[in-house]
């Protein structure tokens, strides 16, 4: 199995690479500045991740 740490690192690559995701598949930074709704799409996407991101440290910490 995985330590503790590399769990942590795991977690936290996975919600990078989650944001990176969708980031890239909402278009170009000129449309996501131009698009209201866009923009808070995005930042609701943001507080998703950091709320996902809290939950799972705070599971690892229980481990």
């Amino acid at each position: 199995m995985f330590t503790k740490p590399v769990i942590l690192i795991i977690l936290l690559i996975l919600f990078l690479a989650f944001y990176l995701v969708i980031r890239i598949g909402a278009g170009k930074k000129k449309d996501i500045e131009d698009s209201k709704s866009m923009t808070r799409y995005l930042y609701g996407v943001r507080i998703l991740i950091l709320i996902l991101a809290i939950v799972g440290i705070i599971l690892w910490l229980l481990l």
